[in-house]
């Protein structure tokens, strides 16, 4: 794949037609992912319990009982070091935030007036390693807020942050709570805690959930995985 970010993808979405839309869009993109599909939340819960991938694209409405939330809230329990992008014609500030507030990494309104077009836009930027968030959160944060860059997007370690706090932010911006950061990092929880609250006072803002904001305001690329690095 010419970017290097992102091999292997899963597809989360009920509906047959608009998940074959959706994998046509991404495939137009980047021909050589490689895309599974799942319909609901046990499919996709036991090809993740089967697989590795990089990038998870899951639709915040699944039907059933569990939904794309309890999908992406077990990811996250599991621990598990991927990717995933939630999508919703829901798109609401507070909803959009929900999901970054539970581990998601990005959120594609499927609601937009400008339809198809703002869907390739944002599949653009996250397949490009960027973060993607719809105009319903950036610019109003919990925090002062920046405009969206116009330059290309940079790497986290252009942030200049000590090494140790490079690495969490790059944790962080994958997902993984505290907790999984200590293991990741073979460091006790508390110290880990201790990273991710000078992280945060160095961005100014009081969680994660405005961290991937101010990343999307500042062009920043989303580190690839472990996995994704060692292939």
């Amino acid at each position: 794949m010419e970017n290097g970010y992102f091999k292997t993808v899963l597809l989360v979405e009920d509906e047959g037609l608009t998940r074959s839309a959706m994998k046509s869009l991404i495939l137009a993109n980047e021909p050589l992912l490689e895309i599974d599909e799942a319909d609901g939340f046990e499919q996709a819960k036991a090809k993740l319990s089967a697989n590795t991938y990089d990038l998870i694209f899951l639709d915040y409405h699944l039907r059933g009982q569990d939904t794309g939330m309890d999908l992406l809230n077990w990811i996250r329990e599991e621990e598990r070091e991927v990717q995933t992008i939630m999508l919703s014609a829901q798109d609401d500030r507070d909803t959009v935030l929900e999901c970054i507030k539970n581990g998601a990494c990005g959120f594609i309104s499927k609601g937009s007036e400008q339809g198809a077009g703002v869907f390739r836009e944002a599949l653009k930027t996250i397949l490009n390693g960027r973060v993607y968030l719809p105009n319903t959160v950036l610019g109003k944060g919990g925090h002062s807020p920046r405009p969206v860059t116009p330059h290309p997007s940079v790497t986290v370690e252009s942030l200049d942050l000590p090494p140790r706090l490079t690495e969490t932010l790059r944790s962080k911006l994958q997902g993984l709570s505290n907790k999984a950061l200590a293991s990741t990092m073979y460091i006790s929880a508390n110290t880990a805690k201790e990273y991710s609250s000078d992280l945060l006072a160095r961005f100014h803002v009081t969680r994660r959930t405005f961290l991937i904001v101010e990343m999307a305001r500042r062009g920043i690329e989303m580190p690839m995985s472990n996995t994704s690095s060692a292939s």
